[in-house]
């Protein structure tokens, strides 16, 4: 009898995103004492300056699946295998401005390259392959 794989741990800049939407978690987050706060930040590869942008961007969750699976990129398999690299590649897509034009692109039917020119994740999603 074989024992199930363990399931895929989420990172940790996703459970951010998950958990502390909106103003409610920023007061959250911003009640910690400032060193938890620093390392809480830290930990997701976030700042005081850009956690606001990261924890409200709703986009990651549709978009960022999305643009793996264009590229040629299991996404369940690099949650597992380097959750450090999810959440960099999370935290990139939240600060990204072109939110938009890349659901749009990706409704579409884009192709990888099209795409390419206009995700800051796009090398490396390419590199994952």
């Amino acid at each position: 009898m074989t024992t199930p794989a363990p399931a895929p741990q989420e990172g940790l800049c996703a459970k951010l995103l998950r958990g502390w939407r909106g103003a409610r978690s920023l007061n959250a987050l911003q009640a910690l004492a400032p060193h938890d706060r620093s390392r809480v930040l830290a930990d997701a590869g976030l700042t005081d300056l850009n956690a606001p942008s990261v924890l409200r961007a709703g986009h990651v969750g549709a978009l960022l699946p999305a643009a793996m699976a264009l590229h040629g990129v299991d996404g369940a398999v690099v949650e597992q295998d380097r959750p450090d690299l999810m959440n960099d590649l999370q935290r990139v897509c939240a600060l990204c401005r072109s939110a938009r034009p890349c659901r749009r692109l990706l409704a579409e039917g884009c192709t990888q390259p099209e795409h390419a020119r206009l995700c800051p994740n796009a090398d490396t999603l390419d590199a994952l392959r």
